[in-house]
């Protein structure tokens, strides 16, 4: 673990909020994590949200004691790094991204990556409201995008699984990136496999050491490691799990009744 400091933050609302670093590595790649200290707070992965010009992004949310206390942070505080670590996305060409919530997090960096190298792609991002989706102009720019809100307050009005079904079969698609809550993750799984595609997933779980030794973040039935395995897991990897909607592991390793 080092400690950087934080050269600049960006607000996006009350609750989200950018803090960004110099580059720390000289290969990070979409939808890799690193693990954030907080002096005498606590220690928790977070995706990576962008990387350019020499200047990494990581994005937050305020929900929780930690993430309170991160969304806090000001410019010239410093804060401990460990990482990159874990898989990333592949690029491939014809894909839609789904994301939903904080999911949408690790495919902005995915979607600048994307669009540099030249590859078509089109992106469908979901949300309780239009101040939960953050970087909207940066999608929109860079691909044709769709947003659904729940409170219709921007885009359509629904659940973004309300319009996985519709997106894939009216675009001409190869592949599949998604990430954001597991009830979402399933759906996308599910359509992919109607529709024949490949698919690659980000895959959350309570992640402690980050580099494989503590089992933490193994999965049932597949034994994989989420902080080495994953988190993003292709469609092979993804079907060998079988705890999908299976109440998660807290920091102690038991599961929620």
């Amino acid at each position: 673990m080092k400690t950087f400091p934080v050269i600049d933050i960006k607000h996006h609302s009350a609750e989200i909020k950018s803090i960004y670093f110099k580059q720390i590595e000289p290969d990070i790649y979409p939808g890799q994590f690193f693990n954030v200290w907080l002096p005498g707070v606590d220690e928790k992965p977070f995706s990576i949200s962008d990387v350019f010009q020499g200047i990494m992004e990581i994005t937050v949310k305020a929900v929780g004691p930690f993430t309170r206390a991160l969304v806090a942070v000001e410019r010239g505080d410093f804060i401990g790094l460990r990482g990159p670590f874990g898989t990333h996305f592949t690029f491939h060409h014809h894909a839609l991204l789904v994301g939903g919530g904080m999911g949408i997090v690790p495919l902005r960096y995915l979607a600048r990556m994307l669009r540099q190298q030249g590859f078509h792609f089109e992106i469908l991002l979901g949300a309780r409201c239009e101040k939960e989706i953050p970087f909207q102009n940066d999608f929109s720019e860079w691909a044709p995008t769709t947003f659904v809100t729940e409170d219709g307050s921007l885009g359509y009005q629904g659940q973004v699984t309300e319009y996985i079904h519709e997106k894939i079969r009216e675009s001409k698609l190869s592949f599949i990136y998604s990430a954001g809550p597991e009830a979402m993750l399933i759906r996308v799984m599910e359509e992919a496999k109607k529709a024949g595609l490949n698919y690659e997933i980000s895959f959350e779980r309570y992640m402690k050491c980050g580099i494989g030794i503590c089992g933490q973040c193994v999965v049932n039935g597949s034994g994989i490691r989420l902080c080495k395995e994953g988190p993003v897991l292709s469609r092979n990897m993804a079907e060998t799990v079988t705890e999908w909607g299976i109440p998660h592991r807290d920091a102690t390793g038991k599961r929620k009744v």
